[in-house]
């Protein structure tokens, strides 16, 4: 280590963000967030952040790019379609604006900007709000219901088998209920054929073998090496590792002030 440098642990960098969040200083939590992104590029508790950073400084090309990356990784994310809704909307492209309002309402059917967009966007009289399939899936999972959430979400694999959330939703429901080896499966289809499926990568590691755990090192560490992103937006238990970065001089005087 450097002389000028220090030693901080993650948590308390992502604590730090938070603060200034609470506190609507978008400018601030900003430049906490790029302090961790120089040492962990792909760590999405940190774009999630950073997507909330931009939507207090209404800068919503930045939000949509930060949106788009999320969504690699945790495509029922609430939060980045909601961004990304927002910033096609303000392009002028309501029809796709719509769909992408549609999804953020699947993921959060009660967040009041979402509700918000869905119903502006909406090209018909029909009432924008009415809770579909999806949306009471998405309510069954994040109560904890788990049996309920995976009946629902297999349901909606078999009508859609291309919505990649319906397959990482209903495999987080199995793992939760503990059928194993129909969530062992699911988790291993997807790292397979999507590599940045944070989730995904957390269950084959609870579930798989050695190797199977080997394999899911690298991008649990890239993408979440504490477990704070699936802790906090997941809302499922996962206890990860101490994670300690080193930071220069000038930087600790940002994270202090």
């Amino acid at each position: 280590m450097a002389v000028d440098e220090m030693t901080v642990e993650l948590a308390n960098l992502s604590q730090a963000i938070e603060i200034q969040l609470r506190a609507n200083r978008p400018a601030i939590a900003g430049g906490l967030a790029r302090i961790v992104l120089v040492r962990l590029p792909r760590h999405l508790a940190t774009y999630q952040r950073l997507l909330r950073a931009a939507w207090q400084l209404k800068h919503w090309q930045e939000g949509e790019d930060w949106a788009r990356r999320l969504l690699q990784a945790d495509p029922s994310n609430a939060l980045a379609w909601r961004s990304l809704a927002y910033a096609v909307e303000q392009k002028g492209m309501r029809t796709a604006a719509h769909a992408m309002w549609r999804r953020a309402f699947e993921a959060d059917p009660y967040d009041p900007d979402i509700r918000s967009g869905l119903t502006r966007t909406s090209v018909t009289h029909a009432p924008a709000l009415v809770l579909n399939a999806a949306g009471l899936a998405t309510i069954y999972l994040r109560s904890g219901r788990w049996p309920h959430a995976a009946a629902a979400y297999r349901a909606l694999m078999q009508a859609d088998a291309r919505r990649i959330d319906f397959q990482v939703n209903c495999m987080a429901a199995l793992w939760q209920q503990n059928a194993r080896q129909d969530a062992y499966h699911l988790a291993r289809h997807l790292t397979r054929r999507h590599p940045y499926l944070l989730m995904a990568w957390v269950v084959l590691n609870a579930l798989g073998d050695v190797d199977d755990r080997a394999l899911a090192r690298n991008p649990i560490a890239s993408m979440d090496p504490d477990g704070d992103f699936v802790r906090t937006w997941l809302a499922v238990p996962f206890a990860g590792a101490k994670t300690t970065l080193q930071i220069t001089a000038k930087e600790a005087e940002l994270l202090a002030a």
